[in-house]
């Protein structure tokens, strides 16, 4: 079968939508024909006429929160232009699944979580005209009821699977991660997945209903092979492990750099990677700088532990400096994230978070606005609270209680003004210090928060920046 996916208009982003490239390369060998439209610093008419020149049998989509109406833009169009099959997948659709379902009608099937089996099921049974009740992990429509099957099973074996299929991207035009080494700015870069899963519950994160809490791994030796394809075919230099926490499973991820290191890799190439503070040590850092990782960045969310506590991140304060400490031994730049709202927040609680960054010490910050996405405990208790119902994601969500299409969770004690201006605060405040801070990215958000006519963002936040101008003038 002729399969088209596409993902919906963007820019600015740092690499190219994973999911449909292993699900592509997947069916392809398994007989169907299948490639990819990527909608990455395109239009949306320059998308539709891709899709009307490349005539697929069916199109599938990849959808997240907040590209979720750039997507079911495209999927109604294509449907009233071309009258055939509409497939959704991705983290919205798969949190979603019966609200996507009830109110738009061009959608026809959804498939949720992991997409490869279930895409390859669907595509067979469509082919053969075959009841489609027993593939695990679909929500369609039938007899204008909605139907939602069993959740298909986790794949087990990962490296079962092909690797994703690059050929469809154009790696030079995706943005350049803030530390990407200089010496590989003029080439491309990439991402790569070395395991599926997440055993944390943070309140504020829906990766492990997406992915399930049990952590799937590839083998070192598939993980470096990809590496070493993907260097060679694409002459990509700079690569971003995207697991949610690479270093799980430390002896998995020191062989990986002992793989790296004996087949000379790390003489060509250089990577970032995420992990939790509380899987750090003194010997696995050493082997990651060795192997080539120059960057990895730490998800801290909160200088307290009362914040540790609300966001269940599954770290300690001290945990959290003695990652810190021996990062910097070990000569690793820093990404820190930090999170600003929560029950916890308020004006004393931002200080606390200074204090603790300014000890910390990292390369990099982004402090952000705490968001309700789908299926997270967040969105549960805003609902709880009265402060959406569920058919919020049914709405645009632009102006001030939202971003990025996503509701803001706030309290009395923290309101959206003062949550805008201390997101800006530490924002400017650190990477300014650190000479991090680019025009460019400030450039970006004040344009998309225009077209967002999110005025009352812009007059917060710039004023946060202001007094830290004048702070900074007057040696304050």
């Amino acid at each position: 079968m002729k399969i088209l996916f596409l993902s919906p208009p963007s820019k600015n982003l740092d690499f190219p939508p994973l999911g449909i490239a292993y699900i592509t390369s997947f069916l392809n060998k398994n007989k169907h024909q299948a490639t990819i439209f990527d909608g990455h610093n395109h239009s949306h008419e320059e998308i539709i006429s891709a899709v009307k020149k490349i005539k697929p049998e069916i199109v599938g989509m990849t959808m997240n929160t907040s590209t979720r109406f750039e997507g079911l833009n495209l999927a109604k169009e294509i449907k009233h232009t071309m009258k055939i099959p509409i497939i959704l997948g991705g983290p919205h659709p798969t949190l979603m699944p019966q609200q996507l379902l009830e109110n738009y009608s061009y959608i026809d099937y959804i498939i949720r979580n992991e997409g490869e089996y279930v895409c390859l099921n669907l595509l067979n049974a469509l082919e053969k005209k075959e009841e489609l009740n027993k593939i695990k992990g679909l929500s369609y429509k039938k007899n204008e009821k909605i139907v939602h099957n069993e959740r298909a099973e986790s794949i087990k074996d990962l490296d079962m699977l092909p690797f994703p299929e690059y050929k469809f991207f154009n790696l030079k035009n995706y943005s350049k991660h803030p530390l990407h080494p200089k010496e590989f700015l003029k080439y491309p870069a990439a991402s790569i997945i070395t395991s599926r899963g997440c055993p944390f519950n943070c309140t504020f994160c829906s990766s492990s209903d997406l992915w399930g809490h049990k952590i799937r791994f590839r083998k070192p030796k598939k993980i470096v092979d990809e590496i070493e394809e993907i260097y060679s075919k694409y002459n990509v230099k700079f690569f971003f492990f995207y697991d949610d926490n690479f270093t799980f499973d430390k002896k998995r991820a020191i062989e990986i750099c002992k793989l790296i290191i004996k087949r000379g890799l790390h003489k060509k190439i250089k990577w970032l990677c995420k992990s939790e503070v509380n899987a750090i040590t003194e010997e696995l850092l050493m082997w990651l700088k060795k192997a080539g990782c120059c960057v990895i960045e730490y998800g801290v969310e909160d200088g307290s532990s009362e914040g540790l506590k609300f966001f269940k991140k599954p770290h300690t304060m001290e945990q959290l400096f003695k990652a810190f400490e021996l990062t910097h031994k070990a000569g690793l730049e820093i990404v820190a994230y930090f999170i600003i709202g929560g029950d916890h927040e308020s004006l004393e609680n931002i200080q606390i978070k200074k204090m603790v960054i300014e000890k910390l010490n990292p390369t990099l910050i982004t402090a952000s606005l705490l968001l309700a996405y789908p299926a997270t405990d967040i969105y549960e208790l805003g609902k709880k609270r009265g402060m959406w119902d569920e058919n919020i994601f049914l709405q645009h969500c632009v102006g001030r209680k939202y971003h990025f299409g996503v509701p803001i969770f706030y309290t009395k004690k923290m309101n959206l003004e003062k949550m805008f201006e201390a997101s800006a605060d530490i924002d400017y405040w650190w990477n300014k210090k650190k000479g991090n801070l680019k025009l460019k990215n400030i450039l970006v958000i004040v344009v998309n928060l225009i077209k967002n006519r999110d005025f009352s963002k812009i007059y917060s936040m710039g004023k946060s920046v202001m007094i830290n101008k004048i702070k900074n003038q007057n040696g304050v």
